[in-house]
């Protein structure tokens, strides 16, 4: 095994950390849609807007496949304004 496999580096072939390309670009746009969610909930005392924010910043870390990590984005940009309306 060599050093960067033992330290998490290469995965299997085509991936980073256990990413593929996609994943790391979902993860990428979703954290930054994330912070100013954060932003946005931060200035407007929104707690609804401000936890989406937070979750969107760090589910990221925990998930890696691409699908996933658009699926569970979608879901917590839409919350706030789905919570807002009911």
């Amino acid at each position: 095994m060599t050093a960067a496999g033992r330290l998490g580096g290469q995965g299997a072939a085509g991936t980073l950390f256990g990413m593929t390309m996609g994943g790391m670009i979902a993860s990428l746009l979703f954290s930054a849609i994330g912070y100013f969610y954060f932003k946005r909930g931060r200035d407007q005392n929104d707690s609804v807007m401000l936890g989406c924010g937070i979750a969107m910043m760090v589910y990221p870390y925990f998930v890696t496949n691409a699908l996933y990590i658009t699926l569970v984005g979608a879901v917590l940009m839409a919350a706030p304004f789905i919570i807002e309306r009911f």
